[in-house]
């Protein structure tokens, strides 16, 4: 009776700990020495602050003590239920979702949900009340706030409806995809329904931008002004990045800084837009608090706590879709509209946004102060000026290359001007020309068009100033230097590695009578990068286009290296072809993985090998996934300590070591260009399932996290 007694009391001794370890939930280890898993889906990190956000949701739950697991959808639907269904499978106990699509989703969701997962939809709604939260913004007021702005701008209470007939307004929405783009348009409708009821207002054009892309924002904007003939009085746009697209297309017709035109997210190209009077007013919403909430709350539904401020909405409430049935658990951030009176209260002071982001190719005599400083600090007399002129800040690379250049000039005592032309080449020209008048002697340029910024650089170096084309060729022997990669080994080796996929030479699979089909997709039109890495693809594909074992069976250049122009192009080409395509030589990763795309929806990625370059996150993560074949590795980090160096012994009057004279012929493959050019070009190797951890990710090119991110942890290599 005794060792019946002992054996009970540890039996409820032992229910009793694994009942505390099971309340403890959160950060608290289970009872097989395990942390509680919590996964994050994204939808993209080509978004901006996606990947700031994964990074510090990924710190903030780690902290708590989770484990964390994290995929990236690149804006394919099926791959993100994909993933989360594979972070269930994997054990999650909570999961937060940045949904590409807030229907398409749904189906892992309600999965994850049955099998007692907690999901939180994390600033896009996903349309199912199994969620346990929804966390965003108060999204219908960002919608009013831009319509408020923007009436405020043009009077329209005082419309002079006999003089000027209505005011005539663009309303520009978001993504079809994404639920926040129908709050913006409901908030949006509130304001100005009253006006269009009165006669004071007409809509004369109400459309969707796919994919919240600044590029189709630009063309529905020359689409929509064509069809007015250029007679708008304001613009509704929904986020900063439609609307300066949209502003693109204005500015071509003289009409930025004169039509007011709204945004959303307060972002630095949108702040600095602000402040040069084009666009009239964005929406504020503090992503800083956003991320820290999803983790507290997060925490508190796996410990089953209260979350203060919780609300239930409907789904029809939240849809504006009245057949939608349930109610989802809500927690909204407040908004605050950002205009030209308040961006440095709101936007600076609050180091939301950098100063020198948002006042960049501002004069400085036109600057407010610096937080925390009396007057912005004069230049010393004798400093001498650089200048920074970039096509964009759009491409991931561009950004943190000005950041890195203007550090290292600094460091050498010289002031830096910063421009970014939002691949507007006309501004690009006319930024280089207003740097020149401020005085720099020297400027280092990333060249939107190498045709087009000929106008501003042979003034400028007809004005002595030492002009240096970064990686992109200016095609003018008035240059002092042309620094980049080997491009035209970049397309060999493109070639190399899908040729060597197809196992030629030596193949006797492909021969004349079976023929290998090659699609070839080469870059931006307006690029000369793109015409050497043809040029190197050609040199290696031609010999087997002659003998007869490839056939080149569509060649096709894709604007702006933009993915989406590639998804559509591969689309066309695979409908044309019956999807009969052996192999693809793509220009950069972000084509090649626009049109992996197209291929994966065909069943035929990790099947028809392809190429890309520039070993990005994405490419390299593609790659270890068996869906990319090859990338190109041009490590940037060498490029931009090489121009300031350059730069400076330009100035000094020094010779560049290893520097030599390129006719523009050969580096355009036009025999009419005329003249040389004094270059140095970086060598490129080639990346592939079997090196890419050895070249990319231990030489800490690209993070460890980031490559093997969504790859089952017993298939990865070991943490360098």
């Amino acid at each position: 009776m005794k060792s019946n007694r002992i054996l009970m009391t540890i039996f409820s001794l032992m229910v009793i700990a694994s009942m505390l370890l099971a309340g403890c939930g959160g950060g608290q280890q289970a009872a097989s020495g395990e942390k509680v898993k919590v996964g994050l889906s994204f939808s993209d990190f080509a978004t901006e602050r996606w990947k700031n956000e994964e990074v510090l949701m990924r710190k903030l739950l780690e902290e708590k003590g989770y484990e964390v697991l994290s995929a990236e959808a690149n804006h394919d639907v099926k791959l993100q239920n994909d993933q989360i269904d594979n972070m269930v499978s994997q054990g999650v106990k909570g999961l937060i979702v940045i949904a590409e699509d807030g229907d398409a989703v749904v189906t892992s969701v309600d999965k994850a949900a049955d099998a007692g997962v907690k999901v939180i939809a994390y600033d896009r709604l996903i349309k199912t009340s199994k969620i346990a939260a929804y966390l965003s913004f108060d999204n219908v007021e960002v919608g009013r706030q831009q319509a408020l702005g923007v009436m405020a701008a043009i009077d329209a209470d005082n419309w002079d409806v006999a003089a000027n007939g209505p005011a005539r307004v663009v309303q520009l929405a978001g993504s079809p995809t994404d639920n926040n783009a129908t709050l913006f348009t409901k908030g949006q409708t509130e304001v100005l329904q009253p006006y269009v009821d009165s006669g004071k207002i007409e809509i004369v054009a109400q459309q969707g931008i796919d994919n919240w892309d600044a590029a189709n924002a630009l063309k529905v904007m020359e689409n929509i002004l064509t069809a007015q003939n250029n007679d708008i009085d304001a613009v509704v746009a929904s986020n900063d990045g439609t609307g300066l697209g949209a502003l693109q297309a204005m500015k071509a017709q003289g009409l930025a800084g004169k039509v007011p035109i709204s945004g959303q997210d307060a972002t630095a190209d949108g702040c600095n837009s602000i402040v040069k009077g084009e666009l009239t007013v964005s929406i504020l919403k503090d992503i800083r608090n956003l991320s820290p909430l999803a983790v507290d709350v997060m925490d508190k539904l796996l410990k089953g706590e209260a979350v203060e401020g919780m609300k239930n909405f409907t789904l029809a409430e939240l849809t504006v879709d009245d057949t939608k049935q349930g109610e989802v658990p809500c927690v909204f951030l407040e908004v605050q509209q950002v205009n030209k009176d308040n961006v440095y209260d709101l936007v600076v002071k609050s180091e939301f946004q950098s100063y020198d982001d948002v006042y960049r190719d501002i004069p400085e005599d036109q600057r407010p102060p610096k937080p925390g400083e009396a007057a912005a600090p004069a230049a010393p007399a004798e400093t001498i000026k650089v200048g920074l002129s970039f096509s964009d800040f759009a491409t991931e690379r561009w950004k943190n290359e000005e950041v890195l250049m203007r550090k290292l000039l600094e460091e050498k005592g010289y002031e830096v001007l910063s421009a970014e032309a939002n691949h507007d080449v006309k501004l690009q020209n006319d930024q280089i020309d207003n740097m020149v008048t401020q005085g720099v002697k020297g400027l280092i340029v990333i060249a939107e068009d190498g045709d087009a910024v000929v106008t501003s650089v042979d003034k400028a170096a007809d004005a002595g100033v030492k002009v240096i084309a970064y990686d992109r060729l200016i095609k003018t022997p008035k240059i002092a230097a042309y620094l980049s990669f080997d491009n035209v080994e970049v397309g060999r080796q493109q070639a190399l590695g899908v040729m060597t996929a197809l196992g030629l030479p030596g193949s006797t699979t492909w021969t004349k009578d079976n023929p290998a089909k090659v699609v070839q997709l080469a870059g931006s039109p307006t690029d000369n990068n793109a015409t050497l890495f043809t040029k190197g693809q050609t040199e290696v594909l031609q010999p087997y286009v002659d003998s007869g074992v490839i056939k080149i069976v569509a060649q096709q250049g894709i604007d702006n290296w933009d993915a989406a122009n590639a998804l559509k192009v591969m689309e066309n080409i695979l409908t044309a072809q019956n999807n009969k395509v052996d192999a693809v030589v793509a220009s950069n990763d972000g084509t090649a993985l626009g049109a992996l795309q197209a291929m994966k929806a065909q069943g035929l990625a990790g099947k028809v090998p392809i190429s890309g370059q520039d070993a990005t996150a994405d490419g390299s993560n593609s790659i270890v996934k068996g869906e990319l074949t090859v990338s190109i590795l041009k490590d940037i980090r060498n490029l931009s300590p090489l121009a300031v160096d350059v730069m400076d012994k330009l100035i000094k009057g020094e010779a560049v070591e290893g520097m030599k004279n390129f006719t523009l012929a050969e580096l355009t493959v036009d025999d009419t260009k005329k003249g040389e050019v004094p270059c140095v070009f970086l060598e490129v190797q080639q990346v592939n399932k079997d090196n890419v951890y050895d070249l990319v990710v231990k030489s800490e090119f690209q993070a460890y996290d980031d490559v093997y991110r969504d790859i089952p942890e017993d298939q990865r290599p070991p943490k360098p």
